[in-house]
């Protein structure tokens, strides 16, 4: 009987260090935290979170990107694309807030397709709930790709120009944050 409740305990136990760990381990791939954008109040980026932080920030080879239109019409939609180039790595992924002239975070974005998505409030990424719709990010499909379509929904007032941050991985793909590439970009937009 001893026997049994030891290998029930030891069988426990592993599968609870499995959840753990594979959790910890595939959480930026179908997600970053929240706040990861470099972004000024953000909370830096994946490098500067103690991630992905074998390389400096935009110290890769690559060339991580937003763009769109440069003008925008208040309450209206826009589509943007947040894009690497000149990429090694075999998995990559982004995060993207847009912020006016007075450092609100404004708009709302929206996803197009499966390979992104508007970071959730009150999930394990952190996002508190005055910011819903004001973040979007790959979703683990969404690092196959190099390049991701999203939109973004103006407010009918902010204090131009609205600047969008974007922080991107580069990644090496082989399950660990070392030997990635965290890279940043903005594209600024005005009022027609």
């Amino acid at each position: 009987m001893k026997i049994v409740k030891y290998s029930l305990f030891c069988l426990a136990l592993n599968v609870s260090l499995f959840n753990v760990f594979s959790n910890a381990v595939f959480a930026s791939a179908s997600g970053p935290d929240a706040y990861r954008t470099g972004a000024p109040d953000d909370a830096g980026t994946c490098n500067a979170s103690g991630c992905h932080d074998t390389y400096a920030t935009d110290s890769g080879d690559a060339e991580f990107s937003i763009s769109g239109p440069s003008e925008y019409t208040p309450g209206k939609t826009i589509k943007l694309k947040v894009a690497f180039s000149s990429s090694s790595g075999s998995k990559r992924g982004f995060e993207m807030t847009a912020i006016d002239a007075n450092g609100n975070r404004v708009g709302k974005f929206k996803k197009i397709g499966n390979t992104t998505q508007v970071i959730p409030v009150d999930d394990y990424r952190g996002l508190d709930k005055a910011d819903k719709d004001k973040y979007i990010e790959h979703t683990y499909k969404g690092t196959n790709k190099k390049n991701w379509k999203v939109k973004w929904t103006a407010p009918s007032d902010a204090t131009d120009p609205i600047t969008f941050y974007a922080a991107g991985i580069d990644a090496d793909g082989k399950g660990s944050e070392a030997d990635d590439y965290v890279y940043t970009t903005t594209m600024e937009i005005s009022a027609k």
